[in-house]
C-alpha cells in the first residue's frame, strides 16, 4: 500500500501528509511502504488495517487514554512480585533533586569541557557500585540485567578467545536466559544450561568443567561460568567459593549476578573470587515504571585486558593541567558509533545515566548503614512471612533464602490463585514452571506487617 492508500482514519494519527510519504518514498526509490518491511516474514503482516476508533482529535483521545487508565489498579495492590525487578521506596528528595534541569535533561556527557557536573555523578554511581560489590571497576550502565548477562558472556569469550562455551548454571530467570542467547547468537556463542532447582548444581557444573580440562589444549571450549546469588529461586546457594576455586584452577572466568541490595547483609562477590558481577540497578531507588527503562550492572576485578574489552563506557578521574584540580572525562568508549566502529565490543547506544545518577544519589543517601538496615528488613520481611505461610502448610520449598522464595500452594491451578488473590488486592508472586502451583514470592520495603498479615489471610481464605 503506497500513501495515499492510507485511510484517513489512519492518516489523522501520522505526522506526514500522503503527499509527503509519496515524496520520501521516491527518494529512497521504494514503491510502497510494505517494501521497508520486507525482511519481516509474511504470516507476521496483517492483510488490512486494526479496526480502531476514530479519527479523534488530540483532546478526545486525551480522554480516551485517561479513561482507560482508570482501569489500573496500581496504588490499591500490593506486589509480592521479585525475580530482579520490585517495588521500592523512592524518597522525596531523590525525586526533588531528579527533576533538577541540569540532571533530567543531560544527553550523554561526550565533552567534558561543558559536562563535568554530570561526569562527576556518573563517577560516583561507579565507585559507589565498586565498593558495594567487591570490584574495582563499574560500568556507566548497560540496559537492564538481562543484557549485562549477554554482554558478560560475550566478553568471557571475547578474552578466552578460541574458547567459544559459557556455563550457565539454573536457576536464573528464564527472561534473562532468553536475552542472554538472543545477544550470543550472532557471535556463534554455545550456552550450556546446568539444570536445577533452588540452589546451583555444583556437582554437574564440577564434572562438565572436569571434563572440558581433560581434552588437549587447543581443543577446550570452556570459556566461563555464570550463575546468580541469590538464584533466582530465592537461594543463598552453598559452595560457592568451591566452584570459583575450581573455575578458576582450569583457566575459566567467572560471572556472578547478584541481587545489590543483598549486599547489605551478604558477602559481596569481589570478596569470593567473581571476575565479573552483572545485576539489576532498578533496585536503587528507580521506580517501576511499567517495566523500564532499568539499569544494567556490570563490573570487573582491574585487568587491563578486561577493561578493554568492556562495552560501554568508563567515566574515569584525572586532574587539570591548570590548576591540578580533580577533572572527570570518559576514559572509555567501545562503542560503534566512536572510534572502533566495525571493531567495538559492543552497540549499546542510548545507555542509562539518568537511572544511573539516581543509583548513585540513592546510595550517597543511605550510606553503609542505610544499605545495611535495608537489605535487613527485607530478610526480616520475607522470613516472617515465610514462616506464617509454613503454618498454613505451605513452607518455603528452598532454604536458605535473602527476601525471595519459592512456595507450592498444592493443586489448585495459577489461573484460580491469581484471579482470587487479585480480586482481594494482591499480586502472589511469579509463576513458576513445574508440577503443582510454584509461586516465586517477594517481599519490598514498602511493605509492612499489616501487607504481609493480609497476604496470609487472603492465602488462608483462598486456599480453604
Amino acid at each position: 500500500m503506497n500513501g495515499s492508500s492510507v485511510p484517513k482514519l489512519y492518516s489523522s494519527y501520522i505526522g506526514t501528509s500522503p503527499d509527503e510519504q509519496e515524496e520520501m518514498l521516491r527518494t529512497i526509490g521504494r514503491s510502497d511502504v510494505k517494501e521497508l518491511f520486507g525482511d519481516i516474514p509474511q504470516d507476521l503482516i496483517l492483510d488490512d488495517y486494526i479496526d480502531i476508533l476514530g479519527p479523534l482529535s488530540e483532546k478526545e483521545l486525551d480522554r480516551l487514554f485517561t479513561r482507560i487508565s482508570r482501569k489500573n489498579r496500581v496504588d490499591d495492590t500490593l506486589a509480592f512480585v521479585g525475580g530482579g525487578v520490585r517495588q521500592v521506596y523512592i524518597p522525596a528528595f531523590l525525586e526533588e533533586v531528579m527533576r533538577r534541569g541540569e540532571i533530567y535533561t543531560a544527553y550523554t556527557s561526550y565533552q567534558p569541557e561543558v559536562a563535568q557536573g554530570m561526569l562527576q555523578m556518573v563517577f560516583e554511581y561507579e565507585s559507589q557500585l565498586a565498593e558495594l560489590t567487591g570490584m574495582d571497576v563499574i560500568n556507566a550502565s548497560l540496559y537492564d540485567w538481562a543484557t549485562a548477562v549477554g554482554e558478560a558472556i560475550r566478553m568471557m569469550v571475547r578474552i578466552q578467545r578460541k574458547r567459544d562455551t559459557v556455563l550457565v548454571l539454573n536457576p536464573i530467570s528464564p527472561r534473562r536466559l532468553e536475552v542472554a542467547k538472543t545477544y550470543t547468537e550472532g557471535s556463534k556463542i554455545n550456552i550450556h544450561v546446568v539444570e536445577s532447582e533452588g540452589d546451583i548444581d555444583v556437582e554437574a557444573a564440577k564434572r562438565l568443567i572436569a571434563e572440558d580440562a581433560a581434552l588437549d589444549k587447543k581443543e577446550r571450549r570452556l570459556a566461563g561460568i555464570y550463575f546468580e546469588v541469590p538464584t533466582f529461586h530465592g537461594v543463598l546457594p552453598s559452595r560457592v567459593k568451591e566452584l570459583i576455586d575450581l573455575a578458576h584452577e582450569n583457566k575459566l572466568l567467572v560471572t556472578v549476578g547478584v541481587d545489590v541490595i543483598s549486599l547489605g547483609v551478604i558477602q559481596p562477590p569481589g570478596e569470593y573470587g567473581a571476575d565479573f558481577i552483572v545485576g539489576e540497578g532498578q533496585l536503587l531507588g528507580n521506580a517501576v515504571s511499567a517495566g523500564g527503562p532499568l539499569l544494567g550492572i556490570i563490573g570487573s576485578k582491574y585487568n587491563r585486558k578486561w577493561i578493554q574489552n568492556f562495552p560501554g563506557r568508563l567515566v574515569g578521574i584525572t586532574k587539570d593541567e591548570r590548576d591540578g584540580d580533580d577533572a572527570y572525562c570518559i576514559t572509555l568508549s567501545t562503542r560503534e558509533q566512536h572510534i572502533r566502529r566495525e571493531k567495538a565490543t559492543s552497540n549499546i547506544c542510548s545507555n542509562q545515566t539518568l537511572m544511573a545518577v539516581n543509583a548513585g544519589i540513592y546510595l550517597a543517601s543511605l550510606g553503609p548503614k542505610g544499605i545495611e538496615e535495608l537489605a535487613q528488613g527485607l530478610v526480616d520481611r520475607a522470613h516472617y512471612l515465610a514462616s506464617k505461610l509454613k503454618e498454613l502448610g505451605y513452607p518455603a520449598v528452598y532454604e536458605p533464602f535473602f527476601c525471595e522464595f519459592v512456595v507450592d500452594f498444592g493443586g489448585i491451578s495459577h489461573e484460580d490463585l491469581e484471579k482470587m488473590f487479585l480480586e482481594r488486592g494482591i499480586i502472589p508472586g511469579l509463576k513458576l514452571a513445574g508440577e503443582g502451583c510454584m509461586r516465586l514470592i517477594g517481599v519490598t520495603d514498602l511493605m509492612n506487617k499489616e501487607d504481609l498479615d493480609k497476604f496470609v489471610s487472603v492465602a488462608k481464605e483462598v486456599l480453604n
